[in-house]
Order: C-alpha cells, then sequence, then structure tokens
C-alpha cells in the first residue's frame, strides 16, 4: 500500500490531510472560515492550491502542475 503525501490545510497550516480528501474538504472550509476565504484564491493550475491573493501571481509561475498544462497547450 502507498502511503499519500499529506498536503498542508490553506486555512488551518497545522492541519495536514492526504491531497485527494483535501479537494472535497475546502468546500466547507470556505464556508466555515468566510472572512479567511475572502482573502483567498485558487491556483488555476491546480484546485487544491489554495493560496492568499497577493500571493497567487507568484504561486502560479511557480507552481509545479503549471508545467503538465502549458506543455499540453503547446502541442
Amino acid at each position: 500500500m502507498e502511503l499519500e503525501v499529506l498536503e498542508i490545510h490553506p486555512y488551518d497550516p497545522n492541519h495536514r490531510m492526504s491531497a485527494s480528501r483535501l479537494q472535497y474538504h475546502l468546500a466547507s472550509c470556505r464556508k466555515k472560515n468566510p472572512k479567511k476565504a475572502k482573502k483567498m484564491a485558487n491556483c488555476k493550475y491546480n484546485a487544491c492550491h489554495v493560496v492568499p491573493i497577493k500571493r497567487l501571481r507568484e504561486h502560479e509561475a511557480n507552481c509545479v502542475n503549471r508545467t503538465a498544462i502549458d506543455d499540453g497547450q503547446k502541442n
């Protein structure tokens, strides 16, 4: 059995969970934390990447999932 990599929860850095679970969990966190959610944005390359709006451009420029999408558009 493979171990899943744990992702850091964007609304609570002390909380970690698998990427597959985090995707579904984030919707409920946005509802529970509306003030924090207004200051956060999703990466266009991976919806599980939720970062502060101020850091979104920097994150997307260096996102590990960016190359996979960019390579697909060039073909």
